[in-house]
């Protein structure tokens, strides 16, 4: 029998719609510690050293995220040109499939930690190892993504990220240390811690994440299928760290109506400054809008041949659509 982990199919893409959010007062004052970590060190010493300075499962688990979101940069040079398509291997018995399995996992591990930079499959391997000497219960789940309005309506065929989910006081929390670390931009990654991604909220989840596997679909308490995940708008997670929500549509893509504009609604924008561009324009505008109660009305008169068009509320990007 022959054992195919493929590498590149957990090599992800950081969104550049990033942003760091308001921090709690728990979590900053554990990535005070964490961030005087210093010298080259292993997962043991990482976890024997949070294990001396945290005592709850919960607090050592923030631990681990805030040092690895401060420590290890994304390596996009590994993502845009992987150096290994795959790793296959031979096995006669479970147990040696096992063995070859953790020892695999372990090098990813010590290259990550050894050189300090990593694709998200070694965010999340790393993470896992640090829990499992910390005998905290998790899991890595292999998953999609999407960062761009060019992604709605086109699934991929297999997974392209990696994240973590570890279970605490018997429940499951989804933890994305990739993203929690920064993000890409003009073609450079930005360290930017982002707590956003420690224990994304269960209602967003599916905005941002779709777990390959059914049984972490359902954990999360929802059914949704790939095709469904796809044909969503690109949500940022700055916006859904706000209490604006879209209204309407729910599908990614915009429809022209007979006068030639486009039309979507939002709740709770009571303050917000909203404007509107489109990929390939030089700037942004002001649509008209039309309140009513709590809903504001939006409508978008877009240039003939625009495709893809980003809603920013209060400067920031917030949503992405296609056009039709």
């Amino acid at each position: 029998m022959i054992m195919s982990v493929f590498k590149s199919i957990l090599l992800c893409f950081l969104s550049v719609l990033s942003y760091t959010t308001v921090l709690s007062q728990d979590l900053t004052n554990i990535k005070v510690k964490t961030d005087n970590y210093s010298g080259l060190l292993t997962a043991n010493k990482l976890a024997n050293k949070i294990s001396k300075d945290f005592t709850t499962e919960r607090q050592r688990v923030k631990a681990i995220f805030c040092w690895l979101t401060k420590n290890i940069r994304y390596d996009l040079e590994e993502y845009y040109n992987p150096t290994k398509t795959g790793f296959s291997f031979k096995y006669k018995t479970i147990e040696e499939r096992d063995r070859k399995l953790l020892k695999m996992k372990d090098s990813i591990v010590r290259g990550t930690l050894t050189s300090r930079k990593g694709v998200c499959e070694g965010y999340a391997q790393t993470f896992s190892k640090v829990c499992d000497l910390l005998n905290i219960e998790n899991e890595i789940i292999e998953g999609y993504v999407r960062t761009s309005s060019r992604s709605i309506n086109v699934p991929l065929a297999n997974p392209n990220h990696a994240w973590n989910a570890v279970k605490i006081n018997d429940k499951w929390i989804y933890i994305d240390a990739t993203w929690g670390a920064g993000y890409e931009m003009n073609g450079k990654w930005l360290r930017n811690f982002n707590s956003y991604f420690f224990n994304i909220p269960k209602s967003n989840y599916f905005k941002t994440h779709l777990p390959e596997q059914s049984i972490w679909r359902l954990r999360v308490g929802r059914r949704i299928t790939k095709e469904a995940f796809y044909a969503q708008p690109i949500y940022s997670n700055n916006f859904l760290t706000t209490k604006v929500t879209l209204k309407t549509p729910t599908n990614g893509v915009l429809n022209r109506n007979k006068e030639g504009n486009f039309y979507l609604a939002l709740d709770n924008v009571k303050g917000k400054e909203i404007h509107v561009g489109f990929i390939g324009s030089p700037s942004a505008i002001k649509p008209l809008i039309k309140k009513n109660n709590n809903t504001a009305h939006i409508y978008i008169a877009a240039p003939s041949r625009a495709k893809q068009l980003f809603l920013l509320v209060d400067r920031e990007v917030a949503l992405e659509f296609k056009l039709n």
